[in-house]
């Protein structure tokens, strides 16, 4: 999983593995460790959930969604699906889910698990 925090929005990317997770097990988790903590993300399918969902507990940031709306993202070619949570202050906070593909150019990590990019073929 990868993560991109900017002002009040987090941008989610899945590979193959992390959307077969959530798919089947209803949860898929990365951590970073920081010093001497960890920080960590979830991402929970929730059964009879109707709405997102969002907690940050210490250095633990949990997001939730209605399992029907994550089983339909990954069982079809939708790239991502987003929401918009309300915070306490009254802002909101933009969150982005999608579909981790491939890079066109060449880059060090290993994104042999993402998805193929529909512009490679272009």
């Amino acid at each position: 999983m990868k993560i991109r925090i900017r002002g009040n929005s987090i941008r989610y990317r899945l590979d193959k593995k992390d959307v077969d997770i959530l798919k089947n097990d209803g949860k898929v988790e990365e951590a970073t460790i920081i010093g001497a903590g960890t920080l960590h993300f979830c991402i929970k399918a929730k059964q009879g959930a109707n709405a997102p969902f969002i907690k940050l507990e210490g250095s633990a940031i949990h997001l939730s969604f209605p399992k029907e709306q994550i089983t339909e993202w990954a069982d079809t070619d939708q790239v991502g699906f987003s929401a918009e949570i309300p915070n306490a202050d009254g802002s909101s906070l933009h969150i982005l889910v999608e579909k981790d593909f491939k890079c066109l150019t060449e880059r060090s990590e290993d994104d042999s698990n993402a998805f193929d990019n529909p512009l490679q073929s272009c």
